[in-house]
């Protein structure tokens, strides 16, 4: 089963290599030729859309490894951590709008 963190891990993991390509002023169409995915499989890549490899992280995060070294960066240096991201990850209380949480 698909857990909310996997999610939220492959949704940073995109973004970073979306920040990566956009940094060196790479089109999707490139970093797709050079990593040997179709442009589709970057888009979702970069969407954080692990349902398109699968449901499965390790694959997605090991395409994401491919695209970052064929741009010439280690941007996933460890599992579950993504180097140059700052932001915090927030917890599901805090995920849920508040108009939307049940008051006890």
């Amino acid at each position: 089963m698909t857990s909310l963190a996997d999610i939220r891990q492959a949704k940073e993991i995109g973004k970073s290599v979306r920040k990566t390509r956009e940094a060196q002023c790479l089109s999707i169409q490139a970093v797709a030729s050079l990593s040997s995915l179709s442009t589709n499989q970057m888009v979702n890549l970069e969407n954080g859309n692990f349902f398109a490899f699968n449901q499965d992280l390790t694959q997605f995060m090991a395409h994401a490894k491919h695209c970052a070294e064929m741009m010439g960066v280690d941007l996933i240096d460890t599992p579950g951590k993504v180097p140059g991201t700052k932001s915090k990850m927030r917890s599901l209380e805090e995920s849920i709008p508040v108009f939307l949480q049940k008051i006890a």
